[in-house]
């Protein structure tokens, strides 16, 4: 399945970051690292993870070894690109723009912003 059709709820980005943190896993170690939910809850959401293609596993000794079929750096790449089209139109400006408001940036997060900018500008003039 393409990523550019993957929509994964928060709970299922959850259970992602900690996949692609720690590949492969089994149900079980997830369910240790996740004691908000019952191991049949983990189950349930691998299980839907893969019908929707985000996961794959692999049987060792009887035991399913669950791994991501797209990179994370993928992943958020398509979801922010889904994000932008159905609330921006596609347009990235207003989009930094209401985050810009929304949330108060640091000088850090200023420079970072327009070194990207910048480096976004040169990349363009080659």
């Amino acid at each position: 399945m393409d990523t550019d059709d993957l929509q994964l709820s928060g709970s299922e980005w959850d259970l992602m970051k900690i996949l692609w943190d720690k590949t492969p896993a089994t149900a079980n170690q997830i369910a240790e690292l996740t004691p908000q939910w019952h191991p049949k809850t983990v189950r349930t959401m691998l299980i839907r993870l893969q019908k929707k293609g985000a996961v794959e596993h692999e049987v060792s000794d009887g035991i399913q070894h669950f791994k991501p079929v797209h990179e994370r750096e993928h992943c958020e790449s398509s979801a922010t690109q889904s994000f932008m089209q159905r609330v921006f139109d596609g347009a990235l400006t207003p989009m930094i723009a209401h985050f810009t408001r929304q949330q108060k940036l640091t000088d850090e997060e200023k420079k970072a912003l327009i070194a990207l900018l910048q480096n976004n500008n040169n990349q363009g003039e080659k």
